[in-house]
């Protein structure tokens, strides 16, 4: 697991990978086929396997089936067991638990904590694209790594009422080597920690890297971190409490939110509250669950939109008909939901480029499901992958365009408003052949939240400039788009699916002629 897929890229560069070999033994295989594979094999395949029995389905009916049956088709729990750093949450539990945990979240993600994503989101890519436009290097090879540094920043203003300055890579470092690290610092780099080492941390528990004496300085951080971050929670879970004690509920920040709707569960003596370390928990799931698979969908769009100028002006001419002041502080929340070609593009994104692949599944008694005309059966505890990155590109479904960049294919006219903008409905963003943020019970409770940060950032980096990646060894522009698109379809897994080399396109902002 770790040098597979190191293995599989040194073979195709000698020109020894076997097809299968080059195809199927890449880690995020199923994100680079997309629809391939269900085209040679069919909208449902198994892959017998010494790890058990993986059926793969890009049928519309059946995943949308099999989504509406969560008691036969279970969460695969022992995937997600890595989530449980502090402990069971949302993300890794079924059942009665899960309901009470899933209570609890729903009363967390409210109107007055997007507002606050809004606005910390609009603030965020401000000082992003400042940090590109005069303080990067040129060309920014960056936008990857700081797309994880925008999402992190606004979930701690989320999560925690916290604000930061946007800081690039390079910028962070020389803050840690000057001893720029307080404790608000601490706070953002320990979660940044422990996304980045989960797989290390779920292997060896945090307590066991932080402690042992033989273990690298680098995995000792990692449990220093998980620990710093324990603290931090809880320290905010005090806080809030004492505030509730006297009769002050400010805070707009979720983990507020949640430490009143647990008491507020227990005061009616409900059997639905959560501990103090389920809310650790779950707050860590919140951050973890929010900030790679937003931070991933952003810069895939950035690439695509870099590749795809006429789609630039397309959103621009949008957001500049919405917002007419430079002052995006003026700009209000409910904007968001206007800017329907700014959530195409994201829609866009996510069809060709899920982080996520698929919804695992795992059956917990014999289930029969149906394809077509055919019924299978599939015996306990066989691994079912409703196969997002099959079903999005899914030639029945999207027609032989169905690799092609065309976010517009989201948005239809209706009526005869002299306003074209007014006229635009943006097409639904779940329904039985699109469903990036998943369906019924187990929608993505964070699904408005995404949305909402990222159609405030797309607003503030293309109202008044462009990008474009930085042509190379002779090639022209056109070219130079060419590979921008290219280096966006290649997905390699590590915890999520992303771009496998991303720096390996250097990117160039600039303002529109007459901005300000």
């Amino acid at each position: 697991m770790v040098w597979g897929s190191k293995l599989v890229r040194l073979c195709r560069r000698l020109g020894i990978a076997g097809e299968k070999l080059d195809r199927f033994y890449l880690f995020g295989w199923e994100g680079n086929e997309r629809y391939r594979v269900h085209a040679e094999l069919g909208d449902v395949f198994a892959v017998v396997a010494p790890g058990g029995i993986w059926v793969y389905i890009a049928d519309p009916d059946a995943v949308w089936d099999a989504l509406k049956r969560p008691h036969e088709f279970g969460r695969n729990l022992e995937q997600l067991a890595v989530l449980n750093v502090y402990g069971k949450n949302l993300s890794t539990t079924e059942g009665h638990e899960w309901q009470k945990h899933r209570k609890i979240t729903v009363a967390t993600f409210t109107e007055r904590n997007n507002e606050l994503v809004w606005t910390s989101s609009l603030n965020q890519a401000k000082g992003m694209l400042d940090y590109w436009v005069d303080r990067a290097a040129q060309p920014v090879r960056s936008v990857a790594d700081d797309c994880k540094t925008f999402t992190l920043n606004v979930l701690a203003a989320a999560l925690f009422s916290k604000p930061y300055p946007f800081e690039g890579q390079d910028e962070a470092e020389l803050r840690r080597a000057a001893g720029g690290m307080d404790d608000s610092y601490q706070y953002r780099d320990s979660l940044s920690q422990i996304l980045r080492n989960i797989i290390l941390i779920a292997i060896f528990g945090g307590e066991t890297l932080k402690n042992s004496a033989w273990m690298p300085l680098a995995w000792k951080q990692a449990g220093e971190a998980v620990f710093s971050f324990r603290l931090y929670v809880q320290r905010l879970i005090d806080e809030e409490k004492g505030t509730i004690t006297r009769g002050q509920q400010d805070r707009k920040d979720l983990v507020a939110a949640l430490v009143r709707a647990s008491l507020a569960q227990k005061n009616e003596g409900r059997d639905m509250t959560v501990t103090e370390d389920e809310i650790i928990s779950n707050t860590f799931v919140y951050a973890f669950a929010g900030n790679d698979t937003t931070a991933i969908t952003l810069a895939h769009t950035i690439m695509n939109l870099a590749a795809n100028p006429e789609t630039q002006d397309w959103i621009s001419e949008e957001i500049n008909h919405y917002m007419e002041t430079d002052d995006f502080a003026s700009w209000p929340y409910q904007s968001w939901t206007k800017l329907k070609r700014c959530q195409a593009v994201v829609m866009e994104s996510l069809r060709l480029c899920h982080p996520l692949m698929s919804s695992s599944k795992l059956t917990k008694e014999v289930t029969q499901f149906r394809v077509g005309k055919s019924t299978y059966t599939l015996p306990p505890n066989t691994n079912v992958q409703l196969s997002f990155c099959g079903l999005h590109t899914n030639t029945k479904v999207w027609g032989e365009t169905a690799m092609t960049w065309n976010p517009a294919r989201f948005v239809y006219s209706v009526g005869d408003s002299q306003d074209v903008f007014e006229a635009e409905k943006l097409r639904p963003s779940t329904e039985k052949t699109f469903l990036p943020w998943s369906y019924g019970d187990r929608v993505c409770p964070g699904k408005k939240f995404s949305q909402v940060e990222l159609a405030a950032t797309l607003a503030i980096l293309f109202r008044n400039h462009r990008v474009d990646p930085v042509p190379e060894n002779g090639e022209t522009l056109k070219e130079a788009r060419a590979r921008a698109q290219k280096a966006s379809l290649d997905i390699q897994m590590t915890l999520l699916c992303e771009m496998y080399q991303p720096q390996l396109v250097g990117l160039k902002w600039t303002a529109k002629p007459g901005s300000s």
